[in-house]
Parts: C-alpha cells; sequence; structure tokens
C-alpha cells in the first residue's frame, strides 16, 4: 500500500479541521448575527448596548473568520483539491508519449467548464509540440472565439519554443523538432482575415520577433554582417541596412537558414570565396531581398539559378565575376524587375546585345570595371567633380574638388553621364588622358584605372 505524500497529509489534516470545526463556526456566526441585530433593533425603552465585544458568540464568529482566513491562505490547493475533485489532474508527464486518443482528448477538454481541466489540457498539448498541430487546427472549425484564441496561443507557445535553428536544418532529419508546422499553421491563418486572421497575425509577429533576436545573434557569431553599412549600385552610393558574407564567415553554410528571420532588410551583398550554393541558398530565404550584390568571386550556373528562388529581385549587381557567353544567357531566365549591371564581368559584348533583346523592360548597366574615383552632381550644367575618392586613380592623377572635367581622351564631357559613359568602356589598369578645367585654367593629366572597391 503506497503511504501519502506531504501534500495528501497536508489536505487530509485541514479536511478533518474543517469538519470538526464546523458546526461550531456556524453556531458562532448565526449567533453573533443574532447578537447584531439585537444591538441595531432593541426592544422599546432597550439601551442600544450589548456586551458584544467579549461575548461567546463574537469570539466564536472570530475564531470562524481567522480560522477560515488561514485556511484560504495556507490550505488553498489542497481545499482546492478536495473541492474539485476530478478536476485537478496532474499533467502527463514528459516522458509518457501521447497517443492520438489522448491528444483527441487534451483539445476537447480546451471546451471545458473547469478552468483546471483547461490549463491541464493547454500543458499538455504544448508539450507534445508539432504532434498535436493538425488536431489544434482542426478544432478551430468550430468557430468558437475563446477555443480559437486558446488554440492559436498554444500554436504560438509551440512555434516559440522550437529552437530557432530546426534539428532538421543541421542534419538529424526530424521535423517534429523544427516548430515549422505551427509557425506555418500561424502564418496561413492570419492571412484568413477576420478576428481570427487578426489573432494569428498578432501570434506571428511575437514569434517572428523572438526568432529574428535569436538569429541576428547566431548569425553574428558565424561572422555574418547585420547592420549598417555603405551600399553602391551602379553610381549610386548610401547608407541603409545591409546583410554581408564573406570570407570573414566562419562555420556550417546550414546556420545560413537563420536568414528567413531577417526581415525588413532587402540588401545583401556576397563576397569573395562565399559566392557558392551553400550560402547564396541561405542568402535568397531572406523575406525582404530585393538588391543583391555578387563581388570578386566566381559563380556557376547552379549558383546562378537559385538567385530564381528570390520573391522579388529589383536589382542585380554582379562585380568582377566572370561571365561567360553561356552565363550571360542564363541571366535572362531570373525574375529581374529593374536593373542589371554587369561591371567588370568580361562577359562578351555580343551576348550582352542578345540579352537585352530578349528582355527589354530590363535596364542593363554594362561595365568594363575601370575605375577613376570621382563623384559628381548629374544635376549641374558640366561635370564638376564634388568629392575624390581618396586612394583612388583620380587622386592619384592630381585632380580635386571643383575641378570641372572636359575631356576623357579627346572626347567631350558635358555632364556627369558623359564621364560615367567614356569610364565604363575601360578595363582596371587602362590609362586615359584627362583635361580639367580648375579656377578658369584648363590643364592636363593621365590617370590608371583601378576597380571599384566600394561596398
Amino acid at each position: 500500500m503506497t503511504s501519502p505524500s506531504n501534500s495528501e497529509y497536508r489536505s487530509i489534516s485541514i479536511s478533518v479541521r474543517v469538519a470538526r470545526e464546523f458546526p461550531y463556526l456556524i453556531t458562532g456566526v448565526k449567533q453573533w448575527g443574532m447578537a447584531c441585530f439585537a444591538k441595531a433593533h432593541p426592544p422599546s425603552g432597550v439601551a442600544k448596548t450589548l456586551p458584544l465585544r467579549n461575548s461567546r458568540y463574537e469570539r466564536s464568529a472570530q475564531r470562524f473568520l481567522i480560522g477560515w482566513l488561514l485556511l484560504c491562505l495556507i490550505g488553498g490547493d489542497a481545499v482546492a483539491t478536495t473541492s474539485r475533485g476530478d478536476d485537478h489532474v496532474p499533467a502527463a508527464q514528459d516522458s509518457a508519449p501521447a497517443s492520438a486518443a489522448d491528444i483527441d482528448g487534451w483539445v476537447e477538454e480546451l471546451s471545458s467548464d473547469s478552468y483546471l481541466l483547461r490549463k491541464r489540457a493547454t500543458s499538455n498539448l504544448t508539450r507534445v509540440g508539432e504532434g498535436a498541430v493538425a488536431s489544434l487546427v482542426a478544432e478551430l472549425d468550430s468557430g468558437d472565439l475563446e477555443i480559437t484564441e486558446r488554440v492559436i496561443g498554444i500554436l504560438q507557445e509551440i512555434a516559440a519554443r522550437a529552437p530557432v535553428l530546426a534539428a532538421n536544418d543541421v542534419g538529424d532529419g526530424d521535423p517534429s523538432h523544427a516548430g515549422h508546422g505551427a509557425w506555418e499553421e500561424l502564418l496561413r491563418i492570419s492571412k484568413l482575415g477576420g478576428s481570427r486572421g487578426t489573432r494569428a497575425k498578432v501570434a506571428a509577429d511575437e514569434v517572428r520577433d523572438v526568432r529574428r533576436a535569436q538569429a541576428v545573434e547566431l548569425l553574428a557569431a558565424a561572422g555574418v554582417f547585420i547592420g549598417i553599412g555603405e551600399s553602391t549600385i551602379g553610381a549610386i552610393s548610401q547608407q541603409r541596412r545591409i546583410v554581408e558574407v564573406d570570407a570573414g564567415f566562419q562555420g556550417d553554410a546550414a546556420i545560413l537558414s537563420l536568414l528567413q528571420w531577417i526581415d525588413g532588410i532587402d540588401y545583401a551583398r556576397v563576397r569573395g570565396a562565399a559566392i557558392r550554393q551553400d550560402v547564396l541558398a541561405g542568402v535568397v530565404q531572406m523575406p525582404d531581398l530585393k538588391t543583391l550584390v555578387l563581388l570578386e568571386g566566381e559563380i556557376d550556373a547552379d549558383e546562378l539559378a537559385l538567385l530564381g528562388d528570390i520573391k522579388e529581385l529589383r536589382h542585380l549587381e554582379l562585380r568582377y565575376v566572370p561571365m561567360n557567353g553561356d552565363l550571360i544567357d542564363r541571366l535572362a531566365s531570373l525574375p529581374i524587375r529593374v536593373s542589371l549591371t554587369l561591371n567588370g564581368t568580361a562577359a562578351p559584348a555580343d551576348r550582352v546585345a542578345a540579352l537585352q533583346k530578349s528582355v527589354p523592360g530590363l535596364e542593363i548597366i554594362f561595365k568594363q570595371g575601370g575605375f577613376l574615383g570621382v563623384k559628381c552632381d548629374s544635376s549641374f550644367s558640366d561635370c564638376l567633380i564634388s568629392e575624390v575618392v581618396a586612394g583612388q586613380a583620380a587622386e592619384r592623377a592630381g585632380l580635386l574638388p571643383g575641378d570641372v572635367v572636359v575631356e576623357i581622351d579627346g572626347t567631350t564631357i558635358d555632364k556627369f553621364k558623359d564621364l560615367q559613359k567614356a569610364i565604363d568602356a575601360h578595363l582596371p589598369g587602362d590609362t586615359i588622358k584627362i583635361r580639367y578645367q580648375r579656377a578658369g585654367v584648363q590643364t592636363e593629366t593621365t590617370a590608371e584605372l583601378g576597380k571599384l572597391n566600394l561596398p
């Protein structure tokens, strides 16, 4: 025979005390009430004073009230246990596997009038995790608002508790560890509209916030840069939030699947040896990615094809990434919406021209890769230099802010776009002649073009 536990002893003891004292306490309360009534409504001619302070009625009532208060404070659990009976059922142990019947039973208990049963069901279903998702989603068809709230809350908890780096992403192949089912259901329900969709959207946003913070921390530890950085597309540079993967990335490329949680960033840059299939497979999962720059590396047909998985690719730049004719032809199959920049790719000019004809709505910027290193305002009527990039060809040639470029290799330069066109026709290492005007005096110099090494 099993001995009672400490909590059971406590419950029995309190129950016995209540049963023993109950008749006296009830009698005391009744008598105290009668005395209070008599004091408030005395017979005619009798003074409204009765010796209640030390009466046994008052002492009995005080005894009852103090005793009951102590029971509430120290014996709440036991009183609840004895009064609720079967409602107080412990949650299933983590070590016990849940059957389909168990899960269905717990789902049914979510609509119980008993708070304790609903609490137990919620705890058990959360513990089961992904295995309970299908039954929970089916329960949503009941249309009950309270059930909907409870089910979505459990789905949110299951999704939030799952490891941010899913087990099946690192090789154990068990999708039940990933929390993907609960997460995907929240996303699906959030698109349905109505109160159900609104509640699911709130839950999904909260899960995403948790996931994003965890993902940023893990990716940064692996050498992925996520933050504010300089970005250059064509001739336009600006500060923006970016993701960059380069030679500093260390670790299993599977961790890059966490980029699916990095929303709100539309620019990514992959550099050098990081341009490879497993890295690109992670980068294309960024949910808001619209601009991708690949620079100073090599790419093959399979890696290029991965870029087609980007949901909305507006701008693609290949900078100092060799592109042969076959790769240029394959670019036509990518859903690039706005612009394609080929800078220093050594791409055959005739294949680039053919590409332009096959995708007439796409802006293609084709550059040989030479870089002078000046910044000008394109709205001016002349090519006035506003900034000279330190360490670049223009600085070595002696150009200064305020100079006005008038000729390149004998070709007249009227505006900044004329200078860009002239430079774009040259390879890194080419030497050009520059005629410029300074303080009203024209001077000529030469410059050996370099590479665009800005971010």
